[in-house]
């Protein structure tokens, strides 16, 4: 079967899985900046993929099977974990393609493409962009012809049929996962849709925000709080407490594929975004390195210490020969040593 999921948690752990000191030190093609390899770090913690001193977890090996973000990742088990992935797997696989809503460029088609969605959202509340990516997916497979519902609902067939395939794909290594003797299992009481929410909740609780003035909404990301569009099928006034999938930035800052909550499913998750800083992750790096790298670290910023030194005592000998003081007494040495010329001819002569 051809992979066609994009490997990306991978990207994220499978460095870290051969330990806290080898991702900081990992030969990568394009290197990026050590803050963005902390800041991935702090979302592996939040994901609970990592422990404090940054060694995977059980979880974490768990979870690197999966080509998929981490968050979505790690709702996915807790859904599986609770015997319920069959709900997960088709919105897994919806995220991983591309937008499968037509937008058709004339006015009037677009206004009946824009009815049609409506309505498979309305089946499932409307308010709720998951649920309505899960509707398409069971609604698209269960049809004697996928390719026509497809056709009559505004929808994009090639995103659809990649779906199947992508979900056919994360079910065969969830299968082979949940026939590991410590794999988790968990029950749960309530109503398929809380469920569905709380998974949501565990994997997305970083991307949580809340009404705020009618068509904005305040989101908070890694301690910042801005003020973005939000838009979901005109339910902007049933809408209390949100997550959401990602950000599409524009002229403006629309949030997409987002689910209502309530404060409660999140408010215990919460503090973990600012319960650790990023470097106490990384710290066992710093305690882990030897003495022969500590040695030729220093080195090698004695250098560059001593470099700057020499660069900073040029450009002040530099800026001291420019300045109007020294032009002034340059000038008057030369005037001088003119004048001292002139009378040894003078005797000469």
């Amino acid at each position: 079967m051809a992979q066609i999921l994009p490997i990306r948690f991978q990207e994220h752990l499978q460095p870290v899985s051969l330990g806290p000191v080898y991702i900081l030190r990992f030969p990568y093609l394009d290197s990026p900046e050590e803050r963005f390899i902390l800041e991935a770090l702090k979302q592996l913690y939040q994901c609970d993929a990592i422990d404090r001193r940054g060694h995977v977890t059980r979880l974490g090996q768990f979870m690197v099977e999966f080509p998929l973000p981490p968050g979505l990742t790690r709702a996915l088990l807790k859904a599986a974990a609770l015997g319920s992935e069959d709900i997960l797997l088709p919105i897994a696989a919806m995220l991983s393609v591309e937008n499968v809503f037509i937008r058709p460029g004339q006015p009037e088609k677009q206004q009946k493409a824009e009815e049609k969605h409506r309505e498979l959202a309305a089946e499932m509340g409307g308010c709720n962009d998951f649920t309505t990516l899960l509707n398409i997916f069971q609604k698209c497979k269960a049809s004697d012809s996928p390719v026509s519902w497809c056709q009559d609902h505004w929808i994009h067939w090639r995103a659809i049929k990649s779906a199947f395939s992508v979900e056919t794909q994360l079910q065969e290594i969830l299968a082979r996962l949940k026939q590991l003797s410590d794999f988790p299992v968990e029950k749960f009481e309530g109503s398929q849709n809380k469920l569905l929410r709380q998974c949501l909740c565990l994997g997305y609780f970083s991307n949580v925000a809340r009404s705020w003035k009618e068509t904005t909404i305040k989101v908070m990301i890694q301690f910042s709080i801005k003020q973005v569009i939000f838009q979901l099928f005109e339910q902007e006034s049933q809408m209390d407490w949100i997550i959401f999938h990602d950000v599409l930035v524009t002229s403006k800052i629309y949030v997409r594929t987002v689910c209502p909550i309530r404060y409660e499913w999140v408010k215990d998750l919460l503090p973990k975004l600012h319960e650790i800083d990023v470097y106490e992750l990384s710290s066992v790096a710093r305690e882990e390195v030897t003495e022969e790298e500590v040695a030729k670290w220093e080195i090698k910023e004695t250098a560059k210490r001593q470099k700057a030194e020499a660069q900073g005592e040029a450009l002040k000998k530099l800026e001291k020969r420019n300045d109007e003081s020294s032009v002034c007494d340059a000038r008057a040495r030369y005037l001088q040593r003119k004048q001292e010329r002139e009378g040894k001819q003078g005797k000469v002569q």
